[in-house]
């Protein structure tokens, strides 16, 4: 049996990550993962002709770019072919009869956009960043601890409780507020508050979720200073570079190595059975990339080791609603109805506040939505090495559907049995293109080819995704932060000693953030020290 001190499952951004610490600190590890090559939801494939290439779930990485174990390896990775190309126009927004707005990462020309859609969101605008600024810093330090830990209750409590912890803090009510909130009450502009809302289905909330006013905020934030970067090469390139760093260091990685079992002995994790039935010792951590439910009523399956009220609660893990991915070849780049949308990144197709919150409703009551928010994103517009010259890749994001549907809100598509078939799938892609080509005129004659990500493709290629979530279960405030992933296990260790947990069903969330691996990758080797 081969022996490490550490067996990581899966091979996602936060496995790479903790991979990546632990081999520096001298760690010996297997990072063991179930498809055919590493990356978990950074992937990059050519879908539709040969010479575009797509990146199939994940490609724009704002929030790799902003983590912690970019800061700390980004020369490293470079060495190992990880190039990030960003862009001075991140977003935009495009909404019905014409009217656009564009955001940048210069703060004076933001302020200059929004006060031109209406007199005083300059000023606003401003405002808000600057309220959640002088918070950032507290923030962003959370969102790289444990928060089980007594440094992380202590800047919980200077968050959340006025100085002389009497009272709630400022903070702690904006906290709790809803986008809806946060939005009609600083902004005129419907336009500026399109341009905003929906980002918060990239983060598992609707509008009207508790909490989703402090997530609006925060991208607002994030965008402006940080852009959204893209690998040159793909998505998949932040893979590749991490696992080189890893096998550098001296780590291994195995694919197309599905574990089925975590080996328990004494009351303690010490290894894995691979469905191959190959068996691996763990010395000092078995780290579980997955979510609750499979590691609890799954890979513990035939242990006794798990309280009946941890596994209650993980057979109640909640998960969120799906995505429906359109990948285009082009043979030229998009144009849209307004030029100034033609550089930028990504932008959202919406009617706006009212119409992200119409596609939450629908999508909640298991309707295929009749208007849909949807992500446009055009990587070619920062790499142009993923399709032929003069071509152009674009993928269309629906961002908010359901995953079993019982009905169409618009009363045009049979939905059958409700179950995502390549009939309903192309059927609902059909909508979604042609609500887009109302905003790129030569969208139409331009596509070459297509391919489309279900739900339930989704659910069948990674096994966190269920039910096309792929946020790794429902981020609602009920299962966030120090309930996540389940208030039996508040943190990255599970109830079984050697056992952790990490990936976006954990805290933060997010995965491609890699949050969870790193946290974990630090308190093991400072308790190692």
């Amino acid at each position: 049996m081969e022996s490490y001190d550490a067996i990581i499952i899966g091979s996602g951004p936060n496995a790479l990550v903790n991979a990546a610490y632990l081999t520096k600190a001298g760690w010996s590890v297997l990072i063991l993962e179930k498809n055919d090559r590493p990356g978990g939801g950074v992937r990059t494939e050519e879908l539709t002709i040969p010479g575009f290439h797509h990146d199939v779930y994940a490609g724009f990485l704002v929030l790799f770019a902003l983590s912690q174990a970019y800061a700390d390896f980004g020369a490293e990775l470079k060495e190992c072919g990880l190039t990030l190309v960003n862009t001075n126009l991140p977003t935009g927004v495009s909404m019905p009869g014409g009217k656009v707005s564009v955001l940048s990462t210069d703060m004076d020309a933001n302020v200059a956009e929004a006060e031109r859609l209406a007199t005083g969101d300059g000023a606003a605008w401003q405002q808000m960043l600057q309220n959640i600024g002088q918070y950032a810093p507290q923030v962003f330090s959370l969102l790289k601890t444990d928060l089980t830990t007594p440094e992380a209750a202590e800047m919980i409590k200077q968050l959340m409780l006025t100085s002389d912890g009497k009272n709630p803090s400022p903070f702690a009510v904006e906290f709790l507020l809803t986008a809806r909130d946060v939005l009609e009450s600083m902004f005129q502009s419907e336009v500026w508050r399109g341009l905003l809302t929906p980002w918060v289905l990239h983060t598992g909330h609707g509008p009207e979720d508790a909490n989703s006013g402090f997530w609006v905020q925060l991208f607002a934030l994030g965008a402006q200073t940080a852009g959204l970067p893209v690998a040159i090469g793909g998505a998949e390139m932040v893979a590749r570079a991490l696992v080189r760093l890893i096998q550098n260091q001296g780590g291994k990685v195995y694919t197309n190595s599905t574990v089925t079992r975590i080996l328990v002995k004494d009351g303690k994790a010490v290894g894995v059975r691979t469905e191959a039935g190959d068996e691996y010792s763990a010395n000092r951590a078995v780290i579980a990339t997955t979510n609750p439910d499979q590691l609890y009523l799954k890979l513990l399956a035939d242990t006794d080791v798990v309280p009946p009220l941890v596994k209650q609660q993980a057979d109640n893990f909640r998960y969120g609603h799906s995505v429906l991915v359109i990948h285009l070849a082009l043979s030229e780049p998009p144009r849209w109805h307004n030029e100034r949308l033609n550089q930028v990144v990504y932008t959202h197709i919406t009617d706006g506040l009212d119409g992200v919150s119409r596609n939450y409703n629908e999508t909640t009551r298991r309707l295929l939505p009749s208007s849909p928010v949807i992500g446009v994103g055009t990587p070619t517009t920062l790499d142009p090495s993923r399709a032929p010259a003069g071509q152009a890749v674009m993928v269309l994001q629906v961002l908010d559907t359901p995953f079993w549907v019982h009905d169409d809100a618009a009363n045009k598509i049979d939905v059958g049995d409700g179950t995502w078939t390549d009939d309903l799938k192309n059927r609902f892609a059909d909508r979604v293109i042609d609500i887009v080509g109302q905003h790129i005129p030569n969208l139409s004659d331009a596509i070459l080819g297509r391919s489309i990500v279900s739900p339930l493709d989704l659910a069948r290629y990674n096994p966190n995704w269920k039910y096309g979530d792929w946020t790794s279960g429902s981020h609602a405030l009920a299962q966030s932060y120090l309930l996540r992933p389940l208030s039996g296990q508040p943190s990255h260790r599970t109830v079984v000693p050697n056992l952790f947990m990490i990936g976006a069903a954990t805290f933060p969330g997010l995965g491609l953030g890699a949050g969870s691996g790193y946290i974990l990758a630090q308190e093991l080797i400072k308790e190692d020290s």
